[in-house]
C-alpha cells in the first residue's frame, strides 16, 4: 500500500514508518501540513494516517482538503484526545477510524487492514477502453489482452494511478526501483514509454517537457 503518514513527532513517525515498511508498504512521511498537501497533489495514496495536533493548521480543514482531492481516501486519526464529543467530531469530518496515543503498532496495522478490506476493489484500473488487472499483471484493450513486460506494466499502472496529474521522470524511476530494486538508466524510460504508446495509442501519454509524463 501507498500510505501518507502526517505526524510531526519524529520519534513516533519513524517508529510507525519502520514498522509498516516491514510489510512492504510504501510510507511517505509529512512532518507538516504544507508538505502533506503538496505530496497529496502528486500521488495517489491508499490511506492517510493523520495526527490531529499539527501546528499552524486546523486538522478539520486538512481532512476536508484530502477528501476534496480524493473523496474515497480512508483516514485514520491519531490523537491524545478520547472524549465522546471529540470522537463524534472526527467521524462527522469524514474520519474512518482513530487511535488514541499511545497505541500499539500492531493495532494500527490491524486497523489499516480492516479499513482496506472495506474499501472498493482496487484490483483493476480502467481508462477509456484500457483495463489493468493489478493482481494478474495483465493489460487489456477492448477486452483483448495486450502483452506487456513487467516494467511497462508498472509504468502504465503508475501513470493511470496518477491520471490527470503530471508525474516526473524521477518519481517514475524511483517508484519502479523501489518495487524492483533495480532500474536501468534514465534514458531507458523513453524506450518503455514509446513501447507503451505503440501497444495502446500514441496520444495516451503526453510528454511534459523538462519534467515527465501525464495521462489525461
Amino acid at each position: 500500500m501507498n500510505i501518507l503518514l502526517v505526524e510531526d513527532n519524529k520519534t513516533i513517525a519513524n517508529n510507525i514508518k519502520k514498522y509498516l515498511e516491514l510489510d512492504w508498504n510504501k510510507i511517505t512521511l509529512a512532518e507538516n501540513w504544507l508538505y502533506a498537501l503538496e505530496v497529496f497533489k502528486h500521488q495517489i495514496f491508499d490511506i492517510v494516517i493523520l495526527d490531529i495536533m499539527l501546528p499552524w493548521m486546523d486538522w478539520i480543514q486538512l481532512c476536508k482538503k484530502f477528501k476534496e482531492s480524493q473523496n474515497d481516501i480512508p483516514i485514520i486519526m491519531t490523537t491524545a484526545k478520547w472524549q465522546i464529543e471529540d470522537k463524534l467530531e472526527w467521524f462527522n469530518c469524514g474520519t474512518d477510524d482513530y487511535l488514541v496515543k499511545p497505541f500499539d503498532l500492531t493495532e494500527l496495522d490491524a486497523r489499516i487492514k480492516a479499513i482496506m478490506k472495506r474499501s472498493p476493489n482496487k484490483d483493476f484500473l480502467e481508462y477509456k477502453d484500457i483495463r489493468l488487472d493489478k493482481d494478474q499483471k495483465k493489460v487489456f484493450k477492448k477486452n483483448k489482452e495486450i502483452k506487456f513486460t513487467i516494467k511497462e506494466f508498472m509504468i502504465l499502472e503508475l501513470l493511470l494511478d496518477n491520471k490527470w496529474r503530471s508525474t516526473s521522470r524521477t518519481n517514475i524511476i524511483e517508484e519502479i526501483r523501489w518495487n524492483e530494486h533495480i532500474f536501468e538508466e534514465d534514458s531507458k524510460l523513453d524506450v518503455y514509454i514509446s513501447n507503451i504508446r505503440k501497444k495502446l495509442w500514441k496520444s495516451l501519454i503526453e510528454t511534459i517537457k523538462w519534467y515527465g509524463y501525464q495521462i489525461w
